[in-house]
């Protein structure tokens, strides 16, 4: 231990001396960093192998179906989801990953009109291929984000065009009924 604070010390020292010269702290800090590594690989203990045949890569299929929409008039009649893809008729495939889960009292998911404490995931749109001659779901620009929450025999959807914190604004709102 008295070494690992030894050590700890001088890269203080080096990184105070180092610190009017940007690049030389930056490659200070990378050396320091491999140093570390190094040091804390033949400290820590060493982790058994599983001999599980579960599989390590997480596999993304919370919501599955096909889910008709609420309000017929609406351009988007169709959702077929299958975990990450969303197909949505009217508008395109759509490739999204999990962001986080919001809680419903959140400023930018009053739009839902969900009770306090009711969760939202919220989802990232990482590829979009639009049908053809398909309507987007932001009128001015491209929806990035999207926020899905189940409310009795409903799936709501809002779209964002900005990250759904603070002041943001969906700019689209979507309901389907649940199979």
């Amino acid at each position: 231990m008295k070494r690992l604070l030894d050590l700890f010390g001088v890269l203080v020292l080096v990184l105070l001396l180092s610190a009017f010269d940007e690049r030389g702290a930056e490659q200070t800090v990378v050396r320091a960093r491999a140093g570390l590594d190094d040091v804390w690989t033949r400290l820590s203990p060493r982790a058994e192998t599983p001999s599980s045949s579960l599989p390590t890569e997480a596999v993304d299929n919370g919501l599955r179906g096909q889910f008709a929409a609420v309000d017929e008039r609406s351009p988007w009649t169709l959702l077929m989801a299958d975990g990450a893809e969303l197909d949505i008729a009217g508008l395109g495939r759509m490739q999204t990953r999990p962001l986080r889960i919001a809680d419903a009292s959140e400023p930018p998911l009053a739009a839902l009109r969900l009770p306090a404490g009711h969760q939202v995931e919220l989802r990232e749109i990482v590829a979009l291929d639009p049908a053809p001659g398909g309507q987007a779901l932001c009128p001015e620009y491209p929806a990035r984000y999207l926020a899905l929450a189940s409310r009795g025999d409903r799936l709501e959807l809002a779209a964002f065009a900005d990250r759904p914190e603070g002041e943001a604004r969906p700019c689209s709102r979507l309901s389907f009924r649940l199979p």
